[in-house]
């Protein structure tokens, strides 16, 4: 960055000349030649010095602006450095906090074998909000859902989730329902009786998916409660105390992994024609370095035809 350009950065931090002129080690007088000639340049005043040192509002637009002109070239210098390399760096991934305990552990074993001094940060939310993040720069790309199209991002497909009903043995016998063959293509209308846990619907894909499905097949069902998280619903679920629609995904990990005595069944919906879509999403403005297409090489590897893990 230009000389004057950066000493002016140090004295809007330092908000004083003088100090700003020690920590350069630079003369007072050149720390002010330096204000003079930008001044002169853009033809504005940049600070006003009684009865306090401060920026003008011009001067404010400036500091804003060349602080994102630091930061582009900063990353720029981060970037070539680590594109050069292709072994060491560092980036962020965002992704659902239901998948990041199935999908992670499946795939970072074999990421750090090949990549053991690049460093990986994890933001955990739902699609919409990493979508947002990645428009911003927050993260290098997500694992989404159901990712709404943008003109900035390459959206690659990468799986086909389902969504199921998952109930237990117990529920089946108290209501009648247990002569059903698991797997068995189900009208929700017949369990519309049984006590159900499903997302709230303010926000997330899957969630979205759910009550577009209800809604179309004029189902109401007796919710007793309401939980986003689908590890909280599957454990309950487990309980026996209600029953619950999920990911198929992030049910086949809970049935494996619980240790609930209760027999849990898995039924098809009926109806149910739309599929939920595992996207890998990245921004089509950045050049990614090997070892983050690695990764996500890796990754579609791993997930593709292979929802039940």
């Amino acid at each position: 960055m230009n000389i004057g350009y950066e000493v002016f950065l140090c004295i809007c931090k330092e908000k004083s000349i003088s100090r700003a002129a020690r920590k350069l080690y630079i003369t007072q007088q050149a720390a002010s030649d330096h204000v003079r000639r930008l001044e002169k340049k853009f033809d504005v005043k940049l600070f006003v010095r009684r009865p306090i040192f401060k920026l003008t509002d011009e001067g404010k637009i400036m500091q804003f602006s060349l602080q994102m002109m630091k930061n582009v070239e900063i990353n720029m210098k981060d970037s070539l450095k680590q594109y050069s390399s292709g072994k060491t760096g560092k980036f962020r991934v965002g992704i659902s906090t239901s998948r990041a305990p199935i999908i992670l552990p499946k795939i970072l074993p074999k990421f750090m074998q090949e990549y053991p001094a690049v460093t990986i940060s994890f933001d955990e939310e739902d699609t919409q909000i990493l979508a947002e993040r990645l428009k911003r720069g927050d993260i290098d790309l997500f694992i989404g859902v159901n990712t709404s199209y943008d003109d900035d991002f390459e959206i690659r497909k990468i799986a086909n989730d389902k969504i199921k009903l998952v109930i237990s043995n117990q529920l089946l016998k108290k209501y009648g329902l247990d002569k059903r063959k698991g797997g068995e293509r189900i009208d929700l209308k017949d369990f519309a009786s049984i006590p159900f846990i499903i997302p709230n619907f303010d926000i997330g894909k899957v969630s979205h998916v759910i009550q577009e499905y209800l809604s179309n097949q004029n189902v109401k069902l007796n919710v007793k409660f309401n939980i986003s998280d689908s590890d909280t619903q599957l454990a309950i679920c487990s309980t026996g105390a209600c029953a619950a629609i999920c990911p198929q995904m992030l049910i086949a990990h809970s049935i494996g992994n619980s240790q609930a005595n209760m027999k849990m069944h898995v039924y098809n919906l009926k109806g149910l024609e739309n599929t939920l879509r595992i996207d890998v999403v990245t921004h089509k403005n950045i050049l990614y370095p090997k070892y983050v297409i690695r990764f996500i090489e890796i990754l579609s590897e791993t997930i593709e035809g292979n929802i039940d893990f």
